[in-house]
This record gives C-alpha cells, structure tokens and sequence, in this order.
C-alpha cells in the first residue's frame, strides 16, 4: 500500500504514561503499517 495525503489526529491526553503498539489496518483487515510510541509525562 502506498502513502496517502490523508491524516488522523487522535487525542492521547486520557492515556497513562508508557510504551504503546499501534496496528493500521484496511478494510478488509489486513495490516498495513504498526509501530509503537512512547509517552512521556
């Protein structure tokens, strides 16, 4: 799958401090693109 122009902004105040996994999938469920993020507060 190639990039897109399209973005999405997500809130991430309510989430505790600490290493998340993320998975994007397509419409039929296939996984596209994960990674993980770190919050630090």
């Amino acid at each position: 799958m190639t990039p897109s122009s399209q973005r999405l902004n997500l809130q991430l105040s309510g989430l505790y401090r600490g290493v998340y996994v993320f998975q994007l999938r397509d419409k039929s469920g296939k996984i596209f693109d994960s990674g993980r993020f770190q919050i630090i507060r």
